[in-house]
């Protein structure tokens, strides 16, 4: 197998990784986190939330690693390129790992707001719910860096024609219009003045979701177009 290969294979199934784990992870601690009572169930349910973000620390790992892998069949000339995709995919990594770590803190919160007297109860729900607001901003600046490195990704395999140009057009414009939707929510523009903005966000992220899978199972089983990576090393 050459390494172009073993790198679209790679990249790939990192892509399925940080994919499916983090929506896996969003699908069993969301429930728990975002009910109106969620410092009556956080520490009841502490297994889950504690499997969650195992899987989004995994997830995020995965994302950090997805550019590293690429650098290997990268032309010279866009180096720079996958360098500034590497730095956003580390920010995105360090974002997740401190949403983890914040999340994490519901279990012990929850563990005394459920034997706190009435005082103290009262208290630790005024500095969760602090906390929530820190996970709710921390997201959204997420997103933001997400589809900034998502775009700088798509235009460099653009301008490299290691995959399909329809992949990495759709892929930028989903990534533009993830964009779009947290810069809107951020000014409560449209959509985002009836619903707050991680619901309205739902709607501008399932292009960039799909393209990410069909990229992932594309390079999987094609790989990447070998022909700029021979011409790289002719």
């Amino acid at each position: 197998m050459t390494l172009h290969k073993k790198t679209a294979i790679a990249v790939g199934v990192l892509f399925l990784v940080a994919l499916i784990f983090n929506l896996i992870a969003s699908g069993i601690i969301d429930p728990i986190l975002d009910a109106s009572d969620y410092l009556n169930k956080a520490f009841p349910q502490k297994t889950v939330i504690i499997i969650g973000n195992v899987l989004n620390v995994i997830a995020a790992l995965a994302m950090i690693f997805i550019p590293i892998a690429l650098i290997p069949v990268i032309k010279k000339q866009y180096l720079l390129s996958a360098f500034s995709y590497i730095v956003f995919r580390a920010l995105e990594g360090i974002l997740f790992i401190y949403m983890v770590i914040k999340s994490l803190t519901f279990i012990s919160l929850s563990k005394t707001y459920i034997h706190a007297a009435t005082e103290d109860g009262t208290y630790i729900q005024t500095l969760a719910d602090s906390i929530h607001l820190e996970l709710h901003w921390a997201t959204v600046i997420y997103i933001i860096i997400f589809a900034l490195g998502a775009m700088i990704f798509y235009h460099l395999l653009f301008k490299s024609r290691l995959i399909p140009r329809f992949f990495s057009v759709w892929g930028f414009l989903a990534a533009l219009l993830l964009f779009i939707g947290a810069l809107l929510g951020l000014l409560s523009v449209g959509i985002f003045n009836q619903v707050p903005i991680m619901e309205g966000i739902v709607y501008f992220a399932p292009p960039i979701a799909l393209n990410e899978f069909v990229l992932a199972i594309w390079l999987i089983v094609k790989g990447f177009n070998p022909e700029p990576i021979m011409s790289q090393k002719g």
